[in-house]
């Protein structure tokens, strides 16, 4: 009840009726637009593999990033480019 008590003001400014399922399915489709997870985990051995074969989703469903130290000459050149477009910043701080 608090949830659709929280969520009414939102539901009726958008425009949708203010009967309680109404209301709850204003807010269950608020989670599923913003809900994001981040689930990080060593991919080194045994563990990983064996959650994998349990849970599918993790690698059929999901976006896998791997992150790996980057050079410092790399780094260097991504700050550079985007300082080079930010007015308002010393050109010895860049």
């Amino acid at each position: 009840d608090r949830i659709i008590g929280d969520v009414r003001e939102y539901a009726a400014s958008i425009g949708k009726p203010l009967s309680k399922d109404s209301v709850y399915q204003v807010f269950i489709a608020c989670v599923q637009a913003n809900l994001h997870v981040v689930l990080s985990m060593s991919p080194v051995g045994e563990a990983f593999r064996r959650r994998c074969r349990m849970f599918p989703s993790l690698i059929n469903c999901c976006t896998i990033d791997w992150y790996l130290p980057w050079p410092r000459e790399a780094l260097l050149d991504v700050a550079d480019r985007f300082l080079s477009t930010v007015e308002g910043i010393d050109e010895d701080a860049k």
